[in-house]
C-alpha cells in the first residue's frame, strides 16, 4: 500500500484528507503536537489498521528526522508528504499591524508554519529520490496570493512556502518527485467550523466558503495520478475570492 504523511493531523483538513486517501487504499500516518485532538480524528476516521496517530513537534528537526526514518524503516518508503501544520489559532493573540508586533510573536508563527514545512520536506525527500517517486503537497493560504492587513508575518511565511515549494519542485523534478501547494480561501476548519449564514461576509463569489472537504479534494487530486504533469503549482481553491 502506498503511505502518506500527513502533519497536522488534528486539523479537519487533515481528516478529510486522510477520509479520501484510506478509501483509495493508502496507509496514512497523521501527526500532530495536539494529542487530544489527533485522537478525535483517530476515532473518526476508526480505521486502525490503516492509520496511526503520533505526537510530533514539526519545530525541533530532530523529532521530524526520527519520525520520517521510522515510518520508512516500516512501511519501506514515503509515497506523499502533506503539509498542514501550522496556522496562528494556537496563538490566542490579537490580529496587530505588524509595526505593533515583536519578534516573538514572529517566531511563533514562523518556526511551526514554515520551519515546519521545512523540516518535513528535508527529512522527506530522500527517500523519494532513492524511490524515484513521491508526491509532495503544502497549504499555503489565499494570504500566501493577496497580503492581508495584520497578518503580515503570516502572509510572508504562505508566500515563502510557495517559493520554496516552487524551488524545491525544480530540484526534484528529474527524480519523478512532484512538489505542489494549495491556497485556500476563508475555510471551514475545527477552529472556524461555522459555515451558514452568519458567515456569509467571509464567503466567496460563488457564495461559500470553502469547505475541509474541497481541502481534501485539492490535495488528493495532486498527489493523483490525474495531476501526474502537474509540479510547482499553487492550486487556488478561494472559490474565486483572489482571482490572481
Amino acid at each position: 500500500m502506498p503511505v502518506a504523511m500527513i502533519t497536522g493531523g488534528a486539523s479537519w483538513f487533515s481528516r478529510e484528507t486522510a477520509r479520501i486517501l484510506l478509501d483509495e487504499g493508502w496507509n496514512v500516518e497523521l501527526s500532530d503536537i495536539n494529542m487530544d485532538h489527533l485522537e478525535e480524528v483517530m476515532a473518526e476516521l476508526n480505521r486502525p489498521a490503516q492509520v496511526k496517530g503520533t505526537r510530533l513537534d514539526v519545530t525541533d528537526r530532530e523529532k521530524v528526522r526520527a519520525y520520517v526514518q521510522k515510518i520508512a524503516q516500516k512501511d519501506g518508503n514515503i509515497d506523499a508528504l502533506v503539509n498542514i501544520a501550522g496556522g496562528t489559532n494556537h496563538l490566542s493573540t490579537a490580529r496587530l499591524p505588524f509595526h505593533e508586533s515583536d519578534p516573538d510573536y514572529w517566531e511563533k508563527v514562523i518556526r511551526p508554519s514554515f520551519y515546519g514545512v521545512m523540516h518535513c520536506v528535508h527529512a522527506v525527500v530522500p527517500h523519494m529520490i532513492n524511490a524515484k517517486r513521491g508526491g509532495i503537497v503544502s497549504v499555503a493560504s489565499g494570504m500566501a496570493l493577496r497580503g492581508q492587513a495584520r497578518m503580515a508575518v503570516y502572509s510572508a511565511v504562505k508566500h515563502g512556502i510557495v517559493g520554496f515549494s516552487q524551488a524545491i519542485a525544480l530540484e526534484v523534478a528529474p527524480f519523478g518527485v512532484r512538489v505542489n501547494t494549495i491556497a485556500p480561501g476563508s475555510a471551514e476548519s475545527r477552529w472556524s467550523p461555522d459555515l451558514t449564514a452568519a458567515h456569509q461576509g467571509r464567503s466567496s463569489p460563488l457564495g461559500t466558503r470553502t469547505t475541509a472537504r474541497d481541502v481534501a479534494n485539492g490535495i488528493c487530486f495532486l498527489l493523483s495520478d490525474k495531476a501526474a504533469h502537474v509540479t510547482g503549482s499553487c492550486l487556488d481553491l478561494s472559490g474565486g475570492t483572489l482571482l490572481h
